[in-house]
């Protein structure tokens, strides 16, 4: 029951609710100067006030007071009595800082956490020093030709060589012209061994060739030898060709050219106007010219 309810004190009820304004207006008091004084003064007031307030409630020794018929976890108890406790005042101005504590046991170690983004390639760094020389390859394979240089510097002439063998003697080709005037003229030639001869008029035309070497006596080979040269001459009524064979013999022949004819004499034939070519009383093998002082049987 409340205090109210109970049976009034011989005093009167006023001692004990002058107590008990007094202990309220303390505490009334005592909010409103927590609020303009400092914090340390105003949480030693609002204690000064709580006290009251409970002295108010609980007088001292409990003898003829009222007491609460409330009891619970909420309820203080003093020298053995239950008491009731006011309701509860504004909490205090928070006290200056404490004491950092000493620092707690190192925790586990947590999970890894995700890859994160790729930074941004840095600068790029000084160039190292140079390795050592590693150790040489295998041979490549050919590489394709390349283009053909410039042609270099022609080089000294080289020494002379030996001679070399003498060679076969080669065919014998040969030609002679002889003109007496503008109005003709006369040719012989030889070539492999054959001669012929012609005239042409007027001169500088074409030649009417004849072959001579089918006439008797012509040098055909053995002692005679082969004609290699020729020659022609004219005057008058008559001109005269003339081989020189590979053994150094002459032979000539005689050919009709009265009035502008060419007509050789067959009855005679070729007839031979010399013997071997001779130096020093010697024969001596015809070397392809004319030498060692043999003189040209010319007329005319």
């Amino acid at each position: 029951m409340r205090p109210e309810d109970k049976p009034r004190s011989t005093l009167g009820p006023l001692p004990k609710r002058s107590g008990w304004l007094t202990g309220g207006t303390f505490a009334s008091i005592a909010l409103v100067l927590a609020g303009i004084a400092s914090p340390a003064v105003a949480a030693g007031q609002a204690i000064q006030a709580k006290a009251a307030e409970t002295a108010a409630v609980s007088p001292p020794g409990g003898g003829g007071g009222d007491e609460c018929e409330e009891s619970g976890p909420d309820a203080a108890k003093t020298n053995g009595h239950e008491r009731c406790r006011g309701p509860e005042g504004p909490p205090g101005p928070r006290g200056p800082k404490g004491n950092t504590g000493p620092t707690g046991p190192a925790g586990h170690t947590g999970a890894t956490g995700p890859t994160g983004a790729t930074g941004a390639t840095g600068a790029t760094g000084a160039t190292g020093a140079t390795g050592a020389t590693g150790a040489t390859g295998g041979t490549g394979g050919t590489g394709a030709t390349g283009a053909t240089g410039a042609t270099g510097a022609t080089g000294a002439t080289g020494a002379t060589g030996a001679t070399g063998a003498t060679g076969a003697t080669g065919p014998c080709i040969d030609i002679d012209s002889y003109a007496p005037s503008n109005s003709e003229s006369y040719s012989a030639a030889v070539r492999n061994g054959i001669a012929s001869a012609g005239r042409a008029a007027p001169r500088g035309t074409g030649v009417a060739w004849q072959n001579l070497s089918t006439i008797t006596g012509y040098p055909s080979g053995g002692d005679a030898g082969t004609a290699c040269s020729i020659s022609i001459e004219a005057q008058g009524t008559t001109a005269y060709v003339k081989v020189l064979t590979t053994t150094g013999r002459v032979y000539q022949l005689a050919i009709d050219i009265t009035g502008g004819t060419f007509v050789p004499n067959t009855t005679t034939g070729w007839v031979l106007q010399a013997g071997p070519v001779r130096s020093h009383g010697r024969s001596v093998p015809f070397s392809s010219e004319l030498s060692h002082g043999f003189a040209p049987n010319r007329t005319g």
